[in-house]
């Protein structure tokens, strides 16, 4: 009798494999239970861009845009930038939202005054728009809105384009109140964001078939 070939034994391994997830996903469907939230993939950097409209109220208010460590300062297309990398992060299976940290942040300073927001924490929502709050005076505070503008989300990826990352109400207050000026309103978009964090793909994703 001749043995199995290699070819052979990697097809009953996919195989059973298959059958082992399928029980899995249809035992958490028939428990009602969901399935854990996918991981982000740490490490990955993303960038924040001052707008020529933000940049320009700026420096005309004599604001100077900077960073805070371990985030970078780079300059793309002519906009300073600060150049993060995501912690961790989390993809709820139904694409219903996502949370994502990382450390560092941005400071604003002005006649030797200085107000720094640092160590962000990203809660998205199902329409795709997105609350950064940050450490701000040892507390935390709502500091970015996003909107859904470039924004995608699959069970593989998330990714953003140019997408709109506007000042939030309570860190322009303290903007205003630190620095004392009011060049940048609340509401106003502060930077565009342009990201790509793969999902890892442990045992969730392949009970979901990735």
């Amino acid at each position: 009798m001749k043995k199995p070939s290699a070819h052979l034994a990697a097809l009953a391994v996919l195989v059973c494999t298959a059958l082992v997830s399928s029980a899995a996903t249809a035992q958490a469907s028939k428990s009602g239970a969901p399935l854990p939230p996918l991981q982000l993939k740490g490490g990955t950097p993303f960038d924040y861009c001052l707008t020529d409209t933000a940049q320009k109220a700026l420096a005309d208010a004599g604001v100077t845009f900077g960073v805070v460590a371990p985030a970078t300062q780079v300059t793309v297309n002519g906009h300073p930038c600060m150049h993060a990398v995501l912690d961790s992060g989390e993809l709820n299976t139904d694409l219903s939202g996502l949370t994502g940290k990382a450390r560092g942040g941005f400071t604003l300073q002005r006649n030797g005054k200085r107000a720094e927001f640092k160590d962000m924490a990203l809660v998205m929502k199902l329409d795709r728009t997105a609350v950064i709050t940050t450490e701000h005076l040892g507390k935390r505070i709502e500091t970015l809105t996003t909107g859904a503008e470039g924004v995608k989300i699959a069970l593989t990826k998330v990714s953003a384009e140019n997408t709109p990352v506007n000042l939030a109400g309570p860190a322009a207050d303290a903007i205003a109140g630190e620095l004392g000026t009011k060049s940048l309103a609340a509401g106003q978009q502060l930077f565009s964001a342009t990201l790509s964090f793969d999902v890892l793909q442990g045992l969730t994703g392949t009970q979901l078939g990735l």
